[in-house]
Parts: structure tokens; C-alpha cells; sequence
């Protein structure tokens, strides 16, 4: 048997909180019944592109084959969005291209391999029960049995180190998609000339 983080996630030299096994079985199903697409906003999409998972991250691979501008442009930034043949819009998020300050260029004939790093809380349960239809009961450990909203605790029973751990692990995650958001703002004012 493998250590385990203090979560239970199978990365013991980690802190993160795992995704529950139906979550993880949902996200499988999508990946080899190959229902992902992946959308590049305003530059095309990518029909079952290759996905890697585990308990916290999603990765998508793919190549982005440029037949557009005839000259080189400079693009600050990408709009993802990764959603369902049938629609369901899973994640979404503005990635910045910025690379020492400066933006990708592009032109037509070039390509770059690119992998997007999605690391996922939770699965919303209507997804999962849309593409699980035999799910009964709660599907995310982070949802609150009363109120059925996502909640710092869910509906799990921690002793008080652990739940301190975890405000720790939030905010230490909430920082990390501020810093984020702070680098894609930087790139969209460079975009607009700011």
C-alpha cells in the first residue's frame, strides 16, 4: 500500500485534497469514451485531446498548429475552455503567454506543444451525474449535506490539526489563483497597451 498525503491524496510528499474515487471514475469515462474538447478561443479547438489525471490534476496535451496571421503577431494570452461533446462546460480559464516579459508570436506555419495543468477540488455533481447516471448520494467530499453547497469542510469529519491544515492548504491555493490572475491582468494590459 502506497503512504498517502494527510488528506488521503496518493502523493505523500504532498498537500492537496483528492478528488473522491467517483470523481476520478467520471473524469476517466470522459477521457476514454474521448467526450473532452478542448477550445482555444478565437484560435480554433481540439477534439479529444490526450489527458493525463490523477487525484488532484487534469493535464491536456496538445498541438496548436498556427494557419493564421501571415505575418507574426504577438498573442499575450490564451482562453481556454474544456468542455463536453454535448456541451457541459467543465473548466475554463485565461492562460497568459508571456514569456520574459513578452508575449508568444505567432504565424502561420508554426506550431507549439503545449500542456494545460488543471488542479481540481472538486467535480460539480450535476456533471457527475450527468455523465454518471448510476451516482447516488453525495459525489464531492467538499460538499455540505445540508445545504448542499461547496463548503470549506464539506461533509467530512476532521480532527481541529487537520481542519487547520486545510484552511492552510485553501488559502495557500486561493493565493496561488490570485497570483494567476495577476499574471493573465499583466498580460491583457500589455495586450492593450497599458
Amino acid at each position: 500500500m502506497r503512504d498517502k498525503n494527510i488528506f488521503g491524496g496518493g502523493n505523500s510528499k504532498s498537500m492537496y485534497t483528492p478528488l473522491t474515487e467517483i470523481e476520478q471514475e467520471c473524469i476517466l469515462r470522459l477521457i476514454e469514451s474521448k467526450q473532452l474538447i478542448l477550445n482555444i478561443v478565437e484560435w480554433g479547438f481540439v477534439e479529444a485531446p490526450k489527458a493525463k489525471f490523477g487525484d488532484l490534476r487534469l493535464g491536456i496535451e496538445w498541438r496548436m498548429n498556427f494557419d493564421k496571421p501571415e505575418t507574426p503577431m504577438p498573442v499575450h494570452y490564451f482562453d481556454l475552455e474544456l468542455k463536453t461533446r454535448s456541451g457541459i462546460l467543465l473548466y475554463k480559464e485565461r492562460q497568459s503567454t508571456l514569456y520574459g516579459g513578452k508575449p508568444l508570436m505567432v504565424a502561420a506555419g508554426m506550431y507549439i506543444d503545449l500542456v494545460w495543468d488543471i488542479a481540481l477540488t472538486s467535480i460539480d455533481p450535476k456533471v457527475v451525474k450527468k455523465i454518471m447516471p448510476m451516482a447516488r448520494g453525495l459525489t464531492s467530499r467538499w460538499l455540505d449535506r445540508d445545504t448542499g453547497n461547496f463548503t470549506l469542510f464539506g461533509n467530512t469529519k476532521m480532527k481541529e490539526s487537520l481542519k487547520e491544515s486545510l484552511v492552510t492548504l485553501r488559502t495557500l491555493e486561493r493565493n496561488n489563483k490570485i497570483d494567476t490572475r495577476n499574471k493573465t491582468k499583466k498580460a491583457e494590459n500589455k495586450a492593450q497597451g497599458k
